[in-house]
């Protein structure tokens, strides 16, 4: 089979690509990017194992101009990541460790692929000339600012429309409540836009806390008109936090099943529940996905390519651009031009544009 061979000269760059955080899907297709764009401009691209732990422990280093063509392809399509990843958190006092592990790889500059945390971590190094850093916005919360979307997202929540789509066969059937919990630890989008084309009578977010006794009357309604009802939650809808990670975030623990006995206990009703977990984000990305996700890492080849250091691919609109490394941070949360806590739905069109523009003649 025929290898990645790029024809490097004295100029060229060694770039180290690594994964941080939880996974999504798309990942193994934005390394899959930046390595056809570097390897075109003749750039040695190695993998660094799990993060920012490899980075840290020097661990072995996958080098990609030894991939086939075809195996190099399988990338597009592949699940979770061939790099591994890890939660770990970098402090000043190993900026120096950061430093020998970067001279010993022989790095001229690193690609993060990662969520906030991972991505804050590395405007820090950057800003502190540890390394030149590059990074990838990668969360299926899809609550990055400073970009339209993050790959992964739409996968996530096709996933969990599927889960509520099968939810309500059986709640049908058996004429019951049923909960439907999905990721979602301070945004609710993957449950919003699972939740509406899934069908969920119901959708409870994170940014929209409703009292449990307006729920449990549109339960009673919703139930008198067809004999079942289908809720979709996500995770962080209830507060009930769990053991929390390197950076202090809390897992979340049973938002459902905790909002399924309350609504029993209020209305009488029969209840299930399903909790969805980590399934909508480990299996492979819908095709538009993974191509969005190879764009997004090509274009962190260009600026590796053109040494533009310290920025973010970014989407704005449907041109894929870059943004200072240092605007990044989580936060984007779903409002009421997307969520009508009145009917606890998403929209089908936005408020201000039923308001402000009417239909064609």
């Amino acid at each position: 089979m025929e290898r990645i061979t790029p024809d490097r000269s004295p100029d060229k760059q060694t770039v180290g690509i690594f994964t941080g955080g939880g996974i999504a899907p798309g990942l193994n297709a934005v390394i899959y990017g930046a390595i056809n764009v570097l390897a075109e401009h003749g750039h040695r691209v190695i993998g660094i194992a799990e993060g920012w732990a490899g980075m840290l422990e020097q661990k072995p280093i996958v080098e990609f101009q030894s991939f086939t063509r075809d195996r190099l392809q399988s990338l597009l399509r592949k699940p979770g990541t061939i790099l591994g990843s890890s939660r770990t958190k970098i402090t000043p006092v190993q900026y120096d460790q950061v430093r020998k592990t970067a001279d010993g790889y022989g790095l001229d500059s690193v690609i993060a692929i990662g969520g906030d945390d991972t991505l804050g971590q590395a405007a820090e190094l950057h800003k502190h000339a540890v390394l030149n850093m590059i990074g990838v916005p990668k969360t299926i919360d899809n609550d990055v600012t400073d970009t339209d979307k993050t790959f992964g997202f739409e996968t996530a929540y096709n996933e969990a429309a599927h889960h509520i789509i099968r939810m309500r066969t059986d709640a049908k059937a058996m004429k019951r409540v049923a909960g439907v919990e999905i990721m979602g630890r301070d945004a609710g989008w993957i449950t919003l836009y699972g939740g509406y084309f899934g069908g969920a009578d119901i959708t409870l977010i994170p940014e929209f806390p409703i009292p449990i006794e307006r729920i449990a009357e549109q339960v009673r309604h919703i139930y008198s008109e067809q004999q079942y009802v289908v809720i979709a939650i996500a995770e962080g809808y209830i507060k009930n936090a769990g053991e929390a990670d390197a950076f202090g975030h809390p897992h979340k623990e049973d938002a459902a099943r905790t909002l399924l006995q309350i609504i029993k206990k209020e209305t009488g009703l029969p209840t299930e529940v399903q909790v969805s977990g980590y399934s909508v984000r480990n299996g492979p990305p819908l095709a538009s996905d993974g191509i969005f996700a190879a764009e997004l890492g090509a274009m962190a080849g260009l600026l590796a390519h053109q040494k533009k250091y310290g920025h973010m691919v970014s989407l704005r609109g449907n041109e894929v651009t870059a943004v200072p490394l240092e605007n990044v941070h989580g936060g984007r949360r779903v409002t009421a031009d997307h969520y009508d806590p009145s009917t606890m739905r998403k929209w089908t069109l936005p408020p201000n544009i039923m308001r402000e523009r009417p239909a064609i003649q």
